[in-house]
């Protein structure tokens, strides 16, 4: 083999190597952004299940209360008393909306660790990114975060729960 081979030969060693080094990142990268996808999407589908959970329950305390009849938006919890009552101090003994209200958990699936956080507020649907936290309305905003380890984003879903009556 003469020099001019050999030149070729390193020549072609070194395009291959960039080749392969240019094929390992883009497979990275890819599976980068597969985790951060199944991770968006577990995100997702633990609030969406929290919301739906909630969703469930009563308004308030006083809408399942069968003595009151004409039930009024003031008769509702006030909003500094929004959250669980006493004794009711975990998901499974909630009995009404509101009660979400400052509830935390950690969730565990079988790749990542999820925080997760509520927080619940009176609300005006015409105005449905306002918080609405000095006054009593015919609704309340769920809002939970959901905040994992594998990236420091956080992920936000709100929920707008009505209080309708029927005679």
């Amino acid at each position: 083999m003469n020099t001019g081979q050999t030149l070729l030969t390193i020549g072609a060693l070194i395009l291959l190597s960039i080749i392969i080094l240019n094929i390992n990142r883009s497979l990275t990268e890819s599976n980068d952004l597969l985790n951060q996808t199944r991770f968006g999407l577990e995100a997702i589908a633990l609030a969406s299940s929290l919301i739906e959970e909630a969703s469930q329950l009563p308004f308030d305390e006083v809408s399942w209360d069968s003595t009151v009849l004409d039930k009024k938006w003031s008769d509702f919890t006030l909003p500094d008393d929004l959250g669980a009552d006493l004794g009711e101090t975990d998901f499974a003994s909630f009995d009404d909306f509101d009660d979400f209200h400052n509830y935390a958990k950690a969730e565990t699936t079988a790749q990542n660790i999820y925080q997760i956080s509520c927080k619940v507020n009176y609300a005006i649907p015409i105005f449905p990114d306002f918080t609405w936290g000095f006054s009593r309305t015919y609704y309340k905003k769920l809002t939970v975060t959901i905040k994992n380890t594998f990236n420091s984003d956080s992920l936000s879903l709100s929920y707008i729960h009505g209080y309708w009556y029927y005679n």
